[in-house]
């Protein structure tokens, strides 16, 4: 029997969703080897790293054009249609993510020639919530859940407080023998580090206004 338009588009729906979560999972996958690379001082992580966001770029794309298709199909229901219409905006937070995650290697890679810094503790623990935010957020994909703005918001309150925090001291004055290179890059990773959790925050929100038509 030949598929009718409806189950096809009901077949292709269920696999962009499947899809978005292998996206997301490359994601999380980028920040945890940023992680390493950072807070572990591992260099392979950063070579790792290269190649995973260039494979989230390429399945961004790929989600985008296959969401772009099956909108011509005229078959989605209202939350399918709002699913599809922030396809392209759950790619592109995601792949930002990927993105700020690479930045991080690649300032690793110099903090190398450094000793730790004696922030280091607080870094550590700004990195750890950000990357409890994308989790969060990735969950809140998996179950439609559009609840988990609310917690994702009072746990986004506490990274943007560790980057003020972490701000104020970086941006006190330099030790004599503290080079200026140090505390630059130290500034690049904490805005990496808030940018990763906004725009987790900002997935939940996505995910509330397909669920319920509200958030944005």
């Amino acid at each position: 029997m030949p598929e009718t338009v409806a189950t096809h588009f009901e077949r292709q729906l269920k696999r962009l969703r499947s899809d978005l979560l292998r996206l997301g999972a490359l994601v999380e996958s980028a920040c945890q080897l940023a992680y390493g690379a950072l807070i572990e001082r591992n260099l392979l992580s950063v070579e790792q790293l290269i190649q995973r966001e260039q494979d989230i770029n390429r399945s961004a794309q790929e989600l985008n054009r296959q969401a772009i298709a099956l909108l011509t199909l005229q078959a989605a229901v209202a939350e399918d249609l709002r699913f599809l219409v922030m396809l392209s905006h759950f790619c592109r937070d995601l792949a930002l993510i990927g993105d700020d995650a690479l930045e991080i290697g690649r300032a690793a890679q110099t903090l190398l020639r450094y000793p730790p810094p004696p922030y280091f503790e607080d870094l550590r623990l700004m990195f750890e919530r950000s990357q409890l935010l994308l989790s969060a957020a990735l969950s809140a994909i998996a179950n439609f859940d559009p609840e988990a703005g609310v917690a994702l918001a009072n746990c986004d309150d506490a990274v943007d407080a560790d980057y003020q925090r972490l701000y104020g001291r970086l941006c006190a004055p330099l030790n004599p023998q503290e080079p200026v290179e140090l505390r630059l890059i130290l500034l690049l990773l904490i805005r990496n580090l808030e940018r990763i959790g906004d725009h987790a925050t900002t997935i939940s929100q996505r995910v509330r206004f397909i669920v319920r038509g509200e958030g944005l």
